[in-house]
């Protein structure tokens, strides 16, 4: 119950959405993946997913390394094209006749090393993940 009255909030905060819009989302229709709309927003996707990975602040290119005087650790966040799964789904709008769902693992990758140049050539292991979900809306032939 209180998942659905927060969807339901955050469906008619962020989109636009009226209440019975929202209501019927409940009783929305998956596409199927050979649907060319579900196959646009996987490209859509993928995109994203770049873009996301050029703008976090550490980077495999530009990590962040720290230490102590004698463990360095070189860290930095990446998200794996293989973890992205989208869905996509038609809703009785007026507005947004389509959403899509994304979801992907946001990861962290560590290393360690006794001076700074050790911990930035690796090996890297992921030391936490995180599930993101991001919803997007179709509006006037795009993804929103």
């Amino acid at each position: 119950m209180k998942k659905s009255i927060f969807f339901l909030l955050l469906t008619t905060l962020f989109f636009g959405f009226s209440p019975l819009e929202c209501q019927a989302q409940e009783g929305a229709i998956l596409l199927e993946k050979d649907h060319s709309l579900h196959s646009n927003f996987h490209k859509f996707a993928l995109s994203r997913i770049n873009t996301i990975n050029r703008n976090f602040l550490h980077t495999p290119e530009n990590m962040f390394i720290e230490g102590n005087g004698s463990v360095y650790v070189g860290r930095y966040h990446k998200v794996d094209h293989s973890s992205v799964v989208v869905e996509v789904k038609q809703i009785n709008s007026n507005t947004a006749p389509f959403i899509g769902v994304m979801q992907y693992v946001e990861s962290v990758f560590e290393s360690n090393g006794q001076c700074n140049i050790s911990a930035a050539e690796g090996p890297f292991n992921p030391v936490m993940h995180r599930k993101v979900t991001e919803i997007f809306r179709y509006v006037q032939n795009r993804w929103q």
